[in-house]
């Protein structure tokens, strides 16, 4: 040895740091889809359950001269509404949260340099937050409304 001293190279040093990151990357997304899902089904019920409700106000839209895809264009409307609002208020509660964890301490002798805990605040990834939940809530509201846009007005006033 010439200068009497050890040396790795960056993907051994940082090894377990990249399996680490990996790992908490995977369960992040895991974590993200089943709230989706949850979600999802949460707007089908309730709007299935409103639909169920509504019905004579839809035989009525209906008889009135509503078609179907007006029908379903309004529930679609609402479904998105849900989902825009509900979107746009995960993407501040996760960033007021994320602000305040990142005032949190953190120390790790693997990272000297990072003093609390590292956030990435890429507009990206608010982004594709918004884009999924309109696309989540889309799909959850398609089987309702299109339930809405056949109902059957003259069916539904007589049995009144």
């Amino acid at each position: 040895k010439l200068f009497d001293t050890d040396a790795e190279d960056i993907q051994t040093a940082n090894a377990q740091f990249e399996t680490g990151s990996s790992v908490r990357l995977t369960i992040s997304y895991s974590v993200g889809i089943t709230l989706l899902i949850v979600a999802g089904f949460g707007i089908y019920n309730i709007l299935n359950m409103m639909i169920y409700e509504k019905m004579d106000s839809i035989a009525i839209l209906k008889a009135t001269g509503f078609s179907g895809a007006d029908v379903k264009r309004i529930f679609i409307t609402i479904s998105l509404s849900i989902g825009s609002f509900g979107g746009l208020m995960g993407l501040i509660f996760g960033f007021l949260l994320s602000k305040g964890i990142g005032h949190i301490p953190f120390t790790t002798p693997a990272l000297p340099t990072v003093k609390t805990f590292p956030i990435n605040y890429n507009p990206l990834l608010y982004s594709i937050g918004i884009v999924f939940s309109l696309i989540t809530t889309y799909l959850a509201g398609y089987f309702p409304a299109r339930k809405a846009g056949k109902v059957d007005p003259v069916i539904i006033i007589r049995g009144k």
